[in-house]
């Protein structure tokens, strides 16, 4: 089995390490976790590792689609984990974020080719049970009659360049007047043949289709209902020796030497620290899964794609690729005593991002055998008297939960340094490890900037932590505030809130810190249409090139309004999408969007697209169906993934999932808005 390195010490151009601590912990019988915390040149560093043995019997490894499809409204790792009963697990492709939300490479599930590769690496399983990174390759062909077409993708909407073998697996097809769909079935007598059953209106797919695009149909006629299709698919390396495939990228480490990966995605990520996640391939038979947390000044500053490759190197690995980090980058696992995995890292986000599919670990070890009594935490810090919460579960060895135990809190000893508590539950004994230290490095109020409405009372809690940022449970808290009331002395007290904004102040262990309880809410306007702003709005489309023009107008209900109205024309029969484009930053931390919309009946779909501090990009749907006549207030929530500052770059008409009653037409804009939280 795998052996974490006692001390992290990666080659360059990683940091260099000036401080680390680590702790790992077992999750089920070939599957270990490990935290590492470090204090580098370039700041401090959270890495979570899942070390998976292989050639472990009990183990095997899967990949799964958000809500089992390709095209979806996307699912967190840690659902796609509880729903198939995963120990560990990942993310894993880029995806088209805020549209169809689909995987951007290769998916096989269970021998089954669900989407064809594109040209980068992919994370592969092996049916002898072997993990590697390569890139798969595809083609194929459909002859029928005297016509021959390429085949050129399977789940590819809308084909490119030939023809595109659809099945259930893709989700429901939006709508594209510039393809051909056909259903077929099956001829059982006969593998690879096909009969066409009917030409079909793009649709929620429920069987197999072919779907021909503009340059198969410049080669020939789509078949005819009743003719037979024989289809020919071919996958390099051969699909009847991949069990499981995933996309990913870029390939960080070959033969235990970097690689800059020729076909990596998003290039201009290279070297742009941040939260990444990723595989590696360390010797023996061990699969490493990391996710390093990023974007957190305090915590962890993330790692640049090369330090990634070293980091990778630096734990063992001679072969390593990343998945889609970032606020996609996820790792879950069983947490033992927990009946389910979690979340173990940090998401940058805030919280989970919806992502498109993962690489997760399962256990098939036998369930009751040799009980044994485990409390959480089995080691912490705590300053003096710090009173130590416990839970306790009763576990076998294959880290399932047989028994849940209620165990009373631990007190901390007064003297600094080491100690050892034993914990017992009938016939079992377990023993929690403590240190107690005299201060603490730092200390957080949490939530931070809260949000409550005037009068209401919330839950503050405040949390230490030692230069590396390991928990330390704290005693007595100094809880004071400016604006409202506060109750409290321990690690938790009460806010209830004044009529204005307000400020509390933590302090605790030698260490102090402060924040700010923004009251209510307000709306703040803002006047992106108004003359002076006219200019910096373009139009385009998708694809680009179609004919149209921005207008802009007073509004006439309201002479006296330095703002105005926008008309953005589109022709859906021509493009798939029309906008208005800009760039316009929004004041403080938005919670909500909101404008009025004229609408026309047309039963197109109305979005609007932002910009996180990041320069990541979000589509938000505003209305899925314009079945409205004249003007209506559409709002939409900020989610914590467009962390501020946010900039809105566009509003614009789509047609999504069903066939607008009028593919052209005007929709006209007014009144933007953002809500922001506190008093004015």
């Amino acid at each position: 089995m795998y052996a974490p390195p006692t001390t992290i010490a990666p080659p360059a151009p990683f940091p260099l390490v000036v401080a680390q601590s680590s702790a790992q912990e077992f999750v089920a019988p070939g599957v270990a976790r490990e935290e590492i915390r470090l204090q580098t040149s370039a700041g401090p560093l959270v890495i979570h590792l899942i070390a998976v043995d292989t050639s472990e019997p009990t183990v095997r490894l899967g990949v799964v689609l958000a809500h089992d499809r390709l095209v979806s409204s996307g699912e967190t790792v840690s659902s796609m984990a509880a729903r198939t009963g995963a120990v560990a697990g990942v993310n894993a492709d880029y995806f088209d974020i805020g549209n169809t939300n689909q995987p951007l490479n290769i998916v096989v599930r269970d021998g089954q080719l669900l989407r064809s590769p594109s040209n980068r690496v992919a994370f592969v399983v092996g049916t002898d049970r072997r993990v590697r990174f390569e890139n798969p390759a595809f083609h194929g062909s459909l002859r029928y009659g005297d016509a021959q077409v390429p085949l050129t993708g399977v789940n590819i909407w809308p084909p490119e360049g030939g023809a595109s073998l659809m099945t259930s697996a893709f989700g429901p097809l939006a709508p594209n007047p510039a393809v051909t769909a056909v259903s077929i079935l099956p001829q059982i007598d006969t593998p690879g043949e096909y009969r066409v059953t009917d030409s079909i209106a793009p649709g929620p797919a429920t069987g197999s289709l072919l779907a021909f695009g503009p340059a198969a149909a410049a080669i020939a006629t789509p078949p005819p209902a009743g003719s037979t299709v024989e289809v020919t698919t071919v996958l390099d390396p051969p699909l009847d020796e991949i069990a499981q495939a995933a996309g990913g990228g870029p390939l960080l480490v070959a033969d235990a030497q970097p690689v800059v990966d020729p076909n990596e995605p998003a290039p201009e990520e290279h070297d742009i620290r941040f939260p990444v996640s990723g595989a590696g391939l360390a010797a023996p038979a061990t699969l490493l899964l990391v996710a390093v947390d990023g974007r957190i000044a305090d915590t962890s500053v993330g790692l640049t794609r090369p330090e990634f490759g070293s980091l990778m190197r630096g734990l063992g690995a001679a072969d390593a690729m990343a998945f889609d980090s970032g606020g996609s980058a996820t790792l879950v696992a069983r947490v033992l005593g927990d009946e389910r995995s979690s979340v173990v890292n940090a998401p940058s986000d805030g919280l989970e991002r919806p992502v498109a599919d993962g690489v997760f670990v399962y256990s098939d070890a036998a369930y009751g055998a040799g009980p044994r009594l485990f409390a959480r935490p089995a080691e912490t810090l705590a300053l003096p008297n710090a009173s130590i919460p416990l839970r306790g579960a009763v576990v076998d060895v294959a880290g399932h939960v047989l028994a849940v135990v209620q165990l009373p809190p631990l007190v901390a000893a007064a003297d600094p340094g080491e100690h050892s508590v034993p914990i017992r539950d009938g016939a079992l004994q377990a023993t929690v490890h403590y240190r107690t230290v005299e201060q603490v490095a730092k200390l957080a109020i949490e939530p931070p900037r809260p949000n409550p409405n005037p009068g209401e009372s919330l839950g503050l809690r405040a949390r230490g932590s030692d230069a590396l940022g390991n928990a330390v449970a704290l005693a007595t808290v100094r809880w004071s505030v400016s604006g409202g009331s506060i109750m409290g002395e321990g690690t938790n007290a009460f806010y209830r809130a004044g009529s204005a904004d307000g400020l509390v102040t933590a302090n605790a262990g030698g260490a102090q810190d402060q924040t700010d309880v923004l009251v209510g809410r307000h709306v703040q306007a803002l006047p992106l249409f108004a003359a002076e702003n006219a200019g910096a709005w373009q139009f385009a489309t998708a694809p680009k090139g179609a004919p149209g023009t921005l207008t802009f107008a007073t509004v006439d209900s309201r002479p006296d309004s330095s703002d105005g109205v926008l008309s953005l024309p589109y022709d859906l029969d021509a493009e798939r999408a029309a906008y208005a484009t800009g760039d316009f930053a929004l004041p403080g931390e938005p919670i909500d969007f909101s404008i009025d919309a004229f609408g026309d009946e047309s039963g197109v779909a109305l979005r609007a697209g932002f910009i996180n501090r990041l320069g990541e990009r979000q589509s938000l749907t505003l209305a899925n169906r314009v079945d409205w006549s004249g003007w209506r207030r559409l709002a939409i929530a900020l989610p914590p993934a467009l962390n501020p500052p946010v900039h809105l770059a566009s509003l614009y008409v789509v047609r999504l999932h069903e066939a607008p009653r009028a593919t052209a037409g005007v929709i006209q804009w007014r009144n933007p808005a953002v809500t922001l939280a506190g008093s004015r």
